[in-house]
């Protein structure tokens, strides 16, 4: 087929070979990422669970007591001391 008309069919031709091409890539990447992804998440959520491990063995810190904290009536807020 050598007519006028040749150089467009030729060209969309090579159009829709380049479009499948690129269409191919993108899903291998996006497939990639996915499996980057999930690896990532697991190993975040071993992480995490490694270290509530650790969390729940470690004593938790104690804060000190301070006398002021006890008592919350209006007296000692608004004249603090008395």
């Amino acid at each position: 087929m050598t007519g006028p008309n040749q150089g467009f069919a030729d060209a969309v031709a090579r159009f829709r070979a380049e479009l499948d091409a690129a269409v191919t890539r993108a899903r291998r990447a996006s497939a990639e990422g996915r499996e980057l992804s999930a690896a990532f998440r697991r190993d975040v959520h071993r992480h995490a669970s490694r270290q509530s491990a650790v969390d729940e063995q470690a004593p938790r810190p104690v804060a000190p007591h301070d006398p002021d904290d006890d008592d919350f009536s209006q007296h000692q807020i608004l004249f603090h001391g008395g």
